[in-house]
């Protein structure tokens, strides 16, 4: 297994994979059978991704809209 990231805690690295794509099921399986994902996973998942979101900086406004969905979701 290549890990694209590392940030040392695992729901940010799921996070990241599944912003490009993701690995298989069974990937996703195994590890969550080692680290356990928290309850509330799913709902901070766009915060964790949003975080790599500074594509939009680097590579441009092709991220743009990604970004905003984001912060429009959370925005209070």
């Amino acid at each position: 297994m290549i890990r694209p990231y590392f940030t040392g805690h695992s729901e940010m690295d799921l996070a990241f994979t599944e912003l490009f794509g993701g690995y298989s099921p069974s990937f996703y399986e195994a590890y969550t059978y080692y680290r356990p994902l928290g309850q509330d996973y799913e709902d901070r998942k766009e915060l964790y991704q949003l975080f790599y979101l500074v594509h939009l900086n680097l590579f441009g406004e092709g991220y743009g809209s990604s970004v905003d969905r984001v912060l429009l979701r959370f925005q209070s």
